[in-house]
Formats: structure tokens, sequence, C-alpha cells
């Protein structure tokens, strides 16, 4: 015995304890990087999401905007708002602050732009109209998109003018040769921006006092000109919100703009190293002396999300989770014994509890609840499964002729025979007697009429003289599939039973059908 061997058995033990420990630390450091990356991800994707649902209002605008400077004319009722512009006085730009019935600013924005509405052309009115008649799409955008931290949805042209929502007086803002210097409109800038791609700007004070924001700015281009650039500005502070989301922050998070910008953060600590700022996309998390860092992407956006997860965290999750290694490791030789007594046990407790003892075929309780699973799986997911009834043809006649014991071996070699010809994810089922069933999951009532008349003939064409019998044992059998119609799991058994019973009507030694719900001109 090991005992008789103690210094062997204290050099094991304190190997297998090493080993549990190395184990047990190496998981619970998995699962803590698990954990953080899930963590991360919810917060990614929170913000992925956010992006992806005003980058979908932007293309629909950006499609209707073009179109409608390419050919389309400005509604009727731009045609009225556009004649409401005027220049207030002593004032060398125009707005719209004065609304004609029945327009109010709740529906409605601010258009101000540079120079006198007298001398405007009629290019210049054309697009303002046209701008005009899509402002209930701006308005739309931003009563969807307003709860997301959206401040301001705008378009901003190439004529000066500008199209604000919601509704600000051109008192407190109006477009001025200051717009045009703001880094939403520059960065759009064919000069800057040759290709037309959507930029988002770095992080910025809103003039109009609503706090940091960044621009996702979308050029304009109509005929291969550039028109103008339709804006909507982001709250940095619903970006830090979406980061710190989790109730449970695991690390800190951090929001970069393609400038490397911080733009924002699950919390209030600063990024601990400025070498972080320009780290590419990972797949892994990167061990560093002081952290463990992932990088994700945002989408398309050119931004990125930095996760720093401290090493001393790491380390207290380790030692957490390796305290109790320690008593596992006593225990184990003792857990194991009782637990592999207890698995023997049970296993042949549920064997013999879900099979017939007589031929090792499911018993009625097992079968019942399979039914049940496979008419679930049906019902949630559409999987079609199969049932054939098959029951022996003049079984008591064996039994009496011959004696119980061989109406056994015949019983026997059915369910044997079944098993051999039938998938191995096919079940054989007894119900009772000389009745059984063929459960097949995933076929339909052709798969299944194929596998009964092979068992059906290769039941027939047995040596049954082996076993004694001089005649040929044979077997009536009803095939059914589940159908839409059916209530319950029973259904789809009661009328494989009543094809097997059509089939012993017929003459038995056969194979009927349940042809209902098969298509027409199936049969």
């Amino acid at each position: 015995m090991v005992l008789d061997h103690q210094p062997a058995f204290r050099f094991g033990l304190a190997l297998v304890i090493m080993l549990l420990l190395a184990s047990n630390g190496w998981y619970v450091y998995s699962r803590s990087l698990s954990l953080a990356d899930q963590y991360a991800h919810h917060a990614v994707t929170g913000v992925n999401q956010h992006f992806a649902r005003i980058f979908g209002f932007i293309d629909t605008i950006q499609s209707e905007t073009v179109n409608e400077l390419q050919w389309g004319r400005p509604h009727h009722n731009a045609e009225l708002l556009s004649a409401a512009l005027h220049n207030p006085p002593g004032q060398a730009f125009y707005a719209l602050d004065t609304l004609p019935p029945p327009f109010t600013h709740a529906e409605l924005g601010n258009l101000t732009g540079l120079g006198q509405v007298a001398t405007l052309d009629a290019r210049h009115r054309h697009e303002i109209g046209v701008t005009l008649g899509m402002a209930p799409m701006l308005t739309a955008a931003y009563r969807h998109l307003g709860d997301q931290g959206v401040a301001w949805v705008y378009y901003l042209s190439n004529q000066q003018f500008i199209y604000i929502y919601p509704f600000t007086s051109s008192s407190s803002y109006h477009y001025s040769p200051a717009t045009a210097a703001g880094q939403f409109w520059r960065m759009a800038q064919p000069a800057v921006n040759p290709q037309g791609r959507r930029v988002i700007t770095p992080v910025y004070i809103d003039q109009a006092g609503k706090g940091q924001m960044l621009t996702i700015s979308q050029p304009i281009w109509v005929d291969h000109q550039f028109r103008g650039a339709l804006c909507i500005d982001v709250s940095v502070s619903m970006l830090n919100r979406l980061l710190g989301s989790v109730e449970a922050p695991l690390g800190s998070l951090y929001l970069l703009n393609a400038q490397n910008q911080v733009v924002a953060a699950s919390n209030e600590q600063a990024l601990p190293q400025e070498n972080l700022l320009e780290l590419p996309v990972s797949a892994e998390y990167e061990a560093g002396a002081g952290a463990h860092v992932r990088v994700f992407a945002v989408g398309n956006t050119g931004m990125r999300v930095v996760h720093y997860l401290p090493n001393h965290w790491l380390a207290r999750e380790i030692a957490k989770g390796c305290a109790p290694g320690m008593v596992a490791a006593l225990l184990l030789w003792l857990a194991l014994l009782l637990l592999l007594r207890t698995w023997r046990l049970n296993r042949e407790l549920r064997r013999l509890s879900e099979h017939d003892a007589l031929t090792g075929a499911l018993n009625h309780r097992a079968f019942q609840a399979l039914l049940a699973q496979l008419y679930q799986a049906y019902r949630e997911h559409g999987t079609v499964f199969s049932l054939v009834m098959v029951d022996l043809d003049h079984f008591k006649k064996v039994n009496d002729s011959f004696g119980h014991a061989m109406g056994d071996d015949v019983l026997k070699v059915l369910v044997r025979l079944a098993r051999h010809l039938l998938r191995s994810e096919d079940k054989v089922a007894r119900l009772g007697g000389e009745e059984f069933v063929l459960i097949l999951p995933g076929a339909d009532l052709r798969d299944a009429m194929k596998a009964a008349v092979r068992l059906r003939l290769q039941l027939e064409r047995l040596h049954w003289s082996k076993l004694g019998l001089p005649g040929k044992v044979t077997a009536s059998m009803g095939c059914a599939v589940v159908l839409a119609s059916d209530s319950q799991a029973g259904a789809v058994l009661k009328r494989a039973d009543d094809a097997m019973y059509r089939a012993k009507q017929e003459g038995r030694n056969r194979v009927c059908l349940d042809w209902h719900g098969q298509p027409p001109g199936v049969q």
C-alpha cells in the first residue's frame, strides 16, 4: 500500500497539491480574463449599437437628400416655409425664427444663412427648399435618438446656410464665418476628405452650452459636386454612460477616436499609460508589467475601446480562487472514491429505470419522456420526427405453442435486429407485450416507411428454425410523422397506432402509413 511508504506518499501528496493549486490558479486566471472580456464586450456592443443606430438614420437621410438635390422639387410646404425667411433688422444673415401656421418649432428647427434673402439666386433657393422639405426626417431622427445622447441634428450647406434641430433662435445661434471653421465642416471638405467618407470629429465644447460633444459628419455629394454635410452631434456624457453601464466593472474602459484622443471612459481614472493610445486592435489580452490590455474596434468608425485590467486585480482574484485548493487536495481521494461508487450505482439505477429488463429497449416511461422532448423540439425549432408502431403477428400462438421462454427470445431478436438496422440516433421502445415503437428523430414519413419495410423484410427472412420455430415470425407496422396540427405529443403515437391496426386488418405482415398532412398525390 502507498501508506506504507510515507516519504513517497508525502511527495505524491505535495505534487498533487501543487498541481491542484497550479491548475486552479490557471483556471481562476482564465476565468477572470473571460469575465473581464465579457464585461468589455458588453460595453463595446453598447457603443457599437449606439453608433449603428445613428448611422442608420444618417444613411437614410443622406440617400434622400442626394436624391432630392439631384432630381426633386421642393415640397409645397418647403416653399411656404422658405417664403418665411427674413433678415433680422440690421443683420447680414437670414433666419426662419417665425413660422407660418400651422407649423411650430416643436416640429421644425431653424434655418439660418449668410446674405440677404432678396438676393438669393435660384440654385440657392432650390437647396433651401429641398432642405426644408427634408426637415421632418431630421426631426424624426432627433426624436428617435434624443434619448441616445444626440444633442443636435443639422444640415450644413456649401451655400453658407445651416438647418438645425431642435430649434434655437438666431439670436442664440446662427450661421456665421465661425461655423465654417468648425471641425465638423473642415473635416468634410473635399480638400481634406476627397473620398467623401463619413468622419467623426475630436471632442469639443458645444457652443450652445450642451457640454462636450463629438460630431458625426457625412459629406453630401451630388453629381461629383460637394454640396454640404449632414451632421449629428453626440454627447460625450452618453458615451461615458455606455462604457460604465456594467454594475460591477472589471478594470477601466477608454474610448479613443481616430486621432488617438480619449473621448470617453467608464470611470474618472485617467488612462494610466500614454503608450496605450496607439495600440492596434487585438484578439487577446496583452500582459504588461502593470496590467493586461486589450483593444476592441468600434465598427468601421476608426474608433477603438481600450480595456485596462490592472494586474493587482488579477492577482487578488487568483489568491481568492486558490484558497480552497488546499482543502480540496486533502479530501480529493475520499471524494473521488465516493463519487465513483455513487456514479456507478446511479448509472445502474438509471439504466434499470429507463430500460425494459427483458429486451433492453426503452421502457414505457422513458419512451414518454423522449416523445415529449421530441415534440417540444418540433414546436420550438420545427425538427420533425416519426414513429413506427411494431406489433408481432400471432405472437400469442408462439407463447401458447412453444412457451414464454421462446416468446421472450423472439422479442429479444426483434429488438437486436431493429437496433442493427436503424441509425445510431434512432431508439427502440417496448410499450408492453409484443408492442414496440421505433423513434426516428429527424425522419419524415418516407424515411420512416423505408426503415419499417427494411425491418419487416429482415424479420421475415430470419432463420427462425434455429430457435426451434417451424415457421417465420412477421410483424405489422404503422408509420406516422409529427404534424403541425398535433395538439399534443400523443397525437402522432395515436396515428401510428391506427396505421398499425390498419395493417393488421389488411392481412398482417405489412407496413401502413398515416397519410394525414401529406401533400395531394403523395399516396
